[in-house]
């Protein structure tokens, strides 16, 4: 009945699991649905932020949803085929190092603590 180092563990294998799976998940509406998910974003990120709340809003926006953005961002200069195709790929590979992140992050934690 009481908290042990096994819950601790198991809640931050699910939280890092849940920001990593975020990123990824946003990146993919970021290729179905472009300008739409690019202006939510755009339009959710104070700039400057003058407040507190305003930085610490934007802090939680980037860390949730920041790297689609900042990808696409990148791969913007090319005509729209070649940018689908490189964000296409630039999320493959964001999946392949989200899964491997996980793991080692997960088998650091029980290396460590278990």
């Amino acid at each position: 009945m009481f908290w042990t180092i096994e819950d601790t563990i198991e809640v931050v294998k699910l939280g890092v699991a849940l920001i990593l799976s975020t990123q990824f998940a946003y990146g993919c509406t970021i290729a179905l649905l472009e300008k739409t998910m690019l202006g939510f974003y755009e339009y959710s990120i104070y700039d400057p932020p003058t407040t507190t709340i305003q930085k610490m809003i934007n802090i939680f926006q980037k860390g949730l949803l920041g790297s689609g953005h900042y990808i696409y961002t990148k791969i913007g200069k090319y005509n729209w085929f070649v940018r689908k195709i490189l964000f296409l790929i630039a999320l493959a590979i964001q999946g392949i190092l989200s899964i491997t992140l996980y793991y080692i992050i997960s088998g650091l934690l029980e290396g460590i603590f278990l």
